[in-house]
């Protein structure tokens, strides 16, 4: 499952005429939202796809570590290779998997994460993923992501089932918070916003639908998603269509937590706290 979410990404990625809106746009809402946090983070495990400011945002020029699951998606957005000045952040690049990260246990300040929880939402490994990202965050460590609503493309519901595909059934953000809480994460904060996208046409919209998640890992393929009766149905059912136009929602969810740090006792012993759940 997770193998066809990744080969449709990297075919999307692959096209000189991928779409790259929608993940440069919730990077800068994201972005935005760093504005109240007071961190000074040393490295950075940078997930996902999206123009972001996190290389001019932190005055201790922080280690980056760009990571993604697909190759194609990666190579997109690896910096060039080129004179570096000392007053630069530093960047790595890393192709792998947010539910089984190659670092070590607290070895990360921050988790940055732009669109890239509703692939493993949709390969139901959102859990692996929220534990890794615990794991490697250090006590004190910051997880601020992005993901998608259950009311992204509310306009297709009628289409899809009909048509030879599925959509995802994104994670709701009470749903989501309480899984952060579930992961040990403490303080989340979970909030929502709505984000109007207008297409040219019918195709344009389908291919950002595959590049950025919402369609079913059984719905990646060219029968599925691509076909006439899809486009045709697409074109009639959407809302929003003039000229040509195709308007889609999508519901943008925003949130972030802290893995707490850890706490010691009056003799300087470390304390664990167990979670015991009620029957």
């Amino acid at each position: 499952m997770k193998g066809r979410v990744r080969a449709t990404i990297n075919e999307c990625f692959s096209r000189s005429d991928h779409q790259t809106f929608l993940y440069d746009e919730v990077a800068k809402r994201l972005d935005a939202r760093l504005e109240i946090l007071r961190l000074e983070p040393k490295v950075i495990l940078v997930s996902g796809f999206g123009s972001h400011s996190l290389k001019k945002r932190f005055p201790s020029k922080p280690q980056l570590i760009g990571f993604d699951f697909s190759e194609s998606r990666l190579a997109t957005r690896r910096p060039r290779v080129g004179f570096g000045f000392p007053w630069t952040a530093k960047q790595l690049s890393v192709c792998g998997d947010l539910a089984a990260l190659p670092f070590a246990p607290a070895s990360v300040d921050m988790v940055y994460s732009n669109l890239d929880l509703p692939f493993f939402s949709a390969c139901n490994e959102l859990t692996l993923a929220l534990a890794e990202v615990y794991r490697i965050l250090k006590p004190g460590g910051l997880f601020i992501f992005s993901s998608l609503g259950p009311d992204t493309l509310k306009e297709l519901k009628r289409t899809d089932a009909k048509r030879g595909f599925r959509l995802c059934a994104h994670l709701d953000m009470h749903d989501l918070g309480d899984q952060l809480m579930e992961t040990s994460f403490a303080d989340p904060v979970v909030e929502m916003e709505e984000l109007t996208l207008t297409y040219a046409d019918a195709v344009s919209m389908i291919r950002d639908v595959r590049a950025h998640g919402s369609a079913a890992p059984e719905a990646h393929s060219k029968v599925g998603l691509l076909g006439t009766g899809v486009i045709r149905s697409l074109a009639e059912q959407s809302s929003g269509v003039e000229g040509g136009r195709v308007t889609m929602t999508c519901e943008l969810v925003f949130g972030h937590a802290w893995r707490a740090p850890t706490r010691t006792s009056p003799k300087g012993k470390k304390v664990i706290d167990i979670k015991v759940s009620k029957t």
